[in-house]
């Protein structure tokens, strides 16, 4: 990414809490390589159509992203329509498990590492106390578990007791009525995936998906987040050179 200058590198790469400025989780962990993201783009008409598709996936993401932690957080909300079959299945998660937030969008810190970042929901789950991280993803992948345990280990080194991590995975799809595809829409862009690919397909009403995974592996998904964080110095050395620590 071109940065501007020093407060454009700054503002979009991290976090200034109590005057001292950390880099933030999610620009830490962008400096592994992501082959799925190469892929969607290797699909698309051009970068510019790419760069369209994703932006308006990230605005749908973040909407049903917010209406859930609404509905966490008690809130009487209207629940847009494009998003309702994923919101219904979440509601109906809810229904059958005990969800108790104790934070939302909280930030936090690491001292002893140089990070901060922001969690979604500390909760307690079926009596459980964990992270939980809500993606709106087609599938859960393996970074997911880089970034959560760099928010544990913040959290336990300000004396939160020891943590589960969980991803929830909330999305939404059709079903072909004659064969196992699914297709997706997201941000305008539609994909097929499984099934026969002689069928004529027949597609169902869109429904909601809901895919809830404890992560495993904490101590070495940390070590990866601290391998990225050194080669994110690394790659950053020039701005990072000009901040007063």
């Amino acid at each position: 990414m071109f940065y501007q200058d020093l407060k454009h590198f700054k503002s979009t790469s991290g976090y200034e809490i109590d005057g001292i400025w950390y880099p933030r989780v999610t620009s830490i962990i962008s400096i592994k390589a992501k082959p799925a993201l190469y892929k969607f783009y290797a699909d698309q008409v051009n970068f510019a159509a790419g760069e369209k598709v994703k932006t308006l996936s990230a605005e749908e993401g973040t909407l049903l992203h917010e209406t859930v932690e609404a509905i966490l957080g008690g809130k009487d909300i209207v629940i847009p329509e494009n998003i309702k079959p994923a919101v219904k299945a979440f509601t109906d998660f809810k229904n059958q498990n005990e969800v108790i937030p104790h934070q939302m969008e909280t930030r936090i810190i690491s001292k002893n590492h140089w990070y901060a970042g922001t969690i979604d929901v500390l909760a307690e789950l079926n009596g459980r106390l964990g992270v939980l991280d809500i993606k709106t993803s087609y599938a859960i992948y393996r970074d997911y578990g880089i970034q959560t345990a760099a928010y544990v280990e913040a959290l336990q080194e300000s004396g939160t007791p020891p943590l589960v991590r969980w991803i929830l995975r909330i999305d939404q799809a059709k079903q072909c009525l004659r064969c196992p595809a699914k297709l997706r829409e997201k941000g305008g862009n539609i994909k097929i995936r499984g099934g026969k690919q002689d069928c004529q397909h027949v597609w169902g009403p869109t429904m909601g998906e809901i895919e809830l995974r404890e992560l495993e592996g904490f101590n070495d998904d940390m070590k990866a987040f601290l391998a990225c964080k050194h080669l994110w110095e690394w790659e950053h050395k020039y701005w990072l050179d000009k901040i007063k620590l």
